[in-house]
């Protein structure tokens, strides 16, 4: 298994949530750190894609080969809420989130899975404070080696 960079998994990631049939996300022109922060910084099914954490493991570093991480990522996206249809919108969010999660699942997405194992995690949803938006997290956790050169 060959090396792969943070930055290159966060985009493999982004580029298979956007290649979802039908489903209409764009990737917000805000990074995950800012994304619902405010207000004005959610959009209609837009998400963004957050890389919490990289943790080595105990085996040794080898600089040709790098050194064997996982990592902690995040899929965060946005679902307006319409004020007469609520529990049908909060349905239409868990099938979303269901699409996503077997997106980046399917390991016959040679782009995607090249030299990374993805593994779902835990999926939660939160309401927005103004009320008027469903904020879901999907967290997954990816194996792969880390170049050290």
């Amino acid at each position: 298994m060959s090396a792969v960079k943070l930055s290159t998994i966060r985009t493999r990631l982004k580029t298979a949530i956007e290649a979802i049939g039908g489903a209409g996300l764009k990737e917000s022109p805000l990074p995950y750190q800012a994304f619902g922060r405010t207000p004005n910084a959610i959009g209609q099914k837009a998400f963004a894609v957050g890389v919490l954490s990289a943790t080595s493991s105990d085996e040794r570093q080898k600089p040709t080969v790098g050194t064997l991480c996982t990592t902690q990522i995040e899929v965060r996206f946005s679902y307006r809420l319409r004020p007469l249809a609520q529990n049908e919108d909060v349905d239409n969010i868990m099938n979303l989130e269901n699409d996503i999660i077997i997106a980046l699942c399917n390991r016959a997405n040679a782009a995607l899975y090249a030299n990374i194992h993805i593994k779902f995690l835990s999926v939660n949803r939160i309401l927005a404070d103004t009320g008027e938006y469903m904020i879901s997290n999907i967290e997954f956790q990816i194996l792969h080696y880390l170049p050290l050169q």
